[in-house]
């Protein structure tokens, strides 16, 4: 038994349908305490079979599946930028909208070294340190998440 609650033309109804004969389509509904059965339009009758699960062959139960993962949105130079250096991460999830640095640059504390656009808000990444950018590990229009590594200055 299933109870709804209808508002048709500003009406409402209470609405239970007791049971549906999936053998004839038809139905027993009661509506705001009167019952009624009724047929429903472009229902099938027991014709319709239920979906069966196949077994799987016996031959398949012994392969290994192994997962893959997707490519990297980053440049690979992101697992040989751990070494040496200060890694600056991504305080947030968000889409970098602007690399303003590149390899070799030498950076000052606190200059802008990325735009990085996180829920409708474009927020500057700065530099903690002076130094010279080792690496960009990202490239404008890639997803990050809070924690990725960014840009790596030695």
């Amino acid at each position: 038994m299933k109870k709804y609650s209808l508002k048709v033309n500003g009406h409402n109804y209470e609405v239970t349908i007791d049971e549906v004969n999936e053998a004839s389509t038809l139905a027993h509904v009661t509506v705001n305490g009167t019952a009624y059965e009724v047929e429903i339009e472009g229902g099938k009758g027991s014709t319709a079979k239920k979906p069966q699960v196949a077994p799987v062959p016996t031959a398949a139960s012994n392969i290994a599946v192994t997962p893959t993962m997707a490519a990297p949105s980053r440049p690979a130079q992101v697992a040989a930028a751990g070494g040496s250096g200060h890694t600056v991460k991504s305080p947030l999830p968000g889409t970098v909208l602007a690399v303003k640095v590149k390899e070799g640059d030498k950076v000052a504390a606190g200059q802008s070294l990325l735009v990085l656009e996180a829920m409708k808000m474009e927020n500057e990444i700065n530099a903690d340190r002076a130094g010279v950018v080792k690496s960009v590990c990202v490239q404008q229009g890639a997803t990050v998440m809070e924690g990725d590594n960014l840009i790596v200055i030695e």
